[in-house]
């Protein structure tokens, strides 16, 4: 079996597509897959801060510069293996995203991945285009409004000329209300198939204020088990989830977590936060008050 190499992309900013991304890899994971994250949103990344990554030096840029060697710059991270981009601007100079496509391939040994999952930049940028080219296949992550969707179309006629490839929406923050568009208008509009719902879960805000993907920070939340459900259709792996015992139980010691989560307002503690130099290390923004 190939390694399976899927592009994670959106029409715009904003929609989930690093939080679908962090967590499927895990859910693929805890199902028994190898998986290989890598950061593509090369001008803006995000995924090291989604997993909770919190030190490294070596990146995609550099693999791609030819300054380091791939495995070099490749982390661990609960089981998956992670690949970030650089927060350094200094570190987008001069990059050629023409060979994008090669490098990745360099990653798809079936011996090691079973997937290799593409966190693109939004939009149709040369970032994201080059993440279209490469994948094998691509999940469009949007939300269930016109807006959002309109821009995954537009994209849809994009990939279109790049070649066939085996297209799915991820339908994120939908709760099925009557505001927002239902799973069949999103496919009549699209011709693409909805191969995952995630529904909007305020365990999710607080997991990103911890730095922690929504899996890890709760595993029996309403949006990880549909990570789960959505990984198991896509390798085909059995998936059982928990039963409404353990799901009361777990929700009733979150909700007593989270209410003890605040973020940090002092100026001078965040500006130590925010990582913006080569090799700073990456801190949790979230604290629990004692």
């Amino acid at each position: 079996m190939l390694t399976r190499i899927i592009g994670i992309s959106s029409g715009k900013g904003g929609v989930g597509k690093t939080t679908v991304t962090a967590n499927l890899a895990l859910a693929l994971n805890e199902l028994g897959q190898k998986v290989l994250a890598i950061d593509c949103n090369l001008s803006t990344p995000h995924l090291s801060y989604y997993l909770g990554i919190n030190d490294y030096k070596s990146t995609l840029n550099d693999v791609m510069y030819g300054k380091t060697d791939k495995e070099v710059a490749i982390y661990r991270y609960n089981g998956i293996h992670f690949l970030p981009a650089s927060l350094n601007l200094r570190d987008l100079i001069g990059l050629d995203l023409r060979g994008f496509k090669k490098m990745v391939m360099k990653f798809a040994d079936p011996d090691k991945y079973d997937y290799i999952l593409l966190d693109s930049a939004p939009g149709l940028g040369r970032e994201a285009i080059s993440v279209l080219n490469a994948a094998d296949e691509i999940l469009f992550v949007t939300t269930p409004f016109v807006p959002m969707v309109n821009d995954v179309i537009r994209c849809i006629e994009v990939l279109k000329r790049i070649g066939h490839k085996k297209v799915g929406i991820v339908l994120n923050m939908a709760n099925g209300k009557k505001y927002e568009l239902y799973i069949k208008t999103v496919e009549r509009l699209t011709g693409v198939p909805v191969v995952g719902t995630i529904p909007f879960d305020k365990n999710m805000v607080y997991s990103l204020v911890m730095g922690d993907p929504i899996l890890k920070y709760d595993n029996f939340s309403d949006a990880s088990i549909r990570f789960m459900e959505m990984a198991s259709k896509l390798c085909g792996v059995d998936y059982i989830p928990p039963n409404r015992i353990k799901r009361g139980i777990r929700k009733f010691v979150t909700t007593l977590a989270n209410a003890r989560i605040h973020m940090m307002q002092n100026e001078e503690d965040l500006e130590t936060e925010l990582f913006i130099q080569e090799g700073q290390k990456i801190q949790q923004l979230g604290k629990i008050v004692s």
